[in-house]
């Protein structure tokens, strides 16, 4: 094993037990993960404390706990707190609300979804689509991931937007799928505290059956209905990208 950052070349060469899935995000402590060689036919579930590998450096592991896995529990804090206000709001008619602002980062939650890919994707995992191995994943996405890089075309984190659908909101739960194409990794689908997101690989568009992906800089308006059935704004959830 080596640190999958080195190509960064500033490695401190003492490796490091990395979760693979950050634990400090789930309470639980359990994982579904699909789609993989290990795990292709049928999800697994797994106990997070057994998801450890020595492969970041002790200086790269430190860097991302501190920039990415914090900043993505707050994140994920966030989008709890605006679903439970909703969940709230729902069981009354009102006509009018004291609307409140919830805020997130979509940055740092797209660094971490890539993270989390990469660490998912190295235990006996897929090559990426320029054909780089596990263990050694492309210099952009390693860029990425520690912040010294922006993607300029169509890779990147998107919510997904199914009109009509209810989303429950699940304390700690997330699943994690591996997409490929001609046996290559070409991204990933997380269900983050049961909201959708898709992580994709390629420079090009891409599609999602009937639902919306939504990018970067994007607001959710939550609302409710009044007594005449009329909706009712309730709260305004910001996904900034800084």
């Amino acid at each position: 094993m080596h640190c999958w950052a080195a190509c960064l070349g500033d490695c401190d060469n003492v490796l490091s037990q990395e979760h693979t899935i950050s634990e400090n995000l789930f309470p639980d402590q359990y994982v579904m993960v699909q789609g993989f060689p290990w795990c292709r036919d049928a999800p697994k579930q797994l106990r997070i404390e057994t998801l450890t590998q020595p492969i970041l450096c002790k200086k790269h592991n430190e860097q991302l706990g501190s920039e990415v896995d914090w900043a993505s529990k707050h994140s994920l804090d966030t989008l709890k707190r605006a679903f439970e206000l909703n969940t709230a709001r729902k069981k009354h008619k009102s006509r009018h609300w004291n609307i409140q602002y919830f805020e997130t980062d979509m940055l740092l939650l797209e660094r971490w979804c890539l993270k989390t890919l990469i660490n998912t994707n190295l235990q006996g995992g897929l090559k990426y689509m320029d054909d780089s191995e596990p263990e050694c994943p492309p210099h952009e996405l390693v860029e990425f991931v520690f912040g010294r890089r922006r993607f300029t075309d169509h890779k990147g984190l998107y919510m997904i937007a199914e009109t009509g659908s209810e989303i429950t909101l699940t304390e700690g739960w997330l699943c994690v799928a591996a997409k490929t194409h001609n046996d290559r990794l070409v991204g990933g689908q997380f269900m983050l505290w049961g909201v959708p997101f898709y992580f994709s690989l390629l420079p090009t568009p891409i599609t999602w059956n009937t639902a919306y992906l939504l990018r970067q800089g994007m607001t959710y308006w939550f609302q409710t209905r009044d007594d005449k059935g009329r909706n009712v704004k309730s709260h305004l959830l910001t996904f900034t990208y800084p």
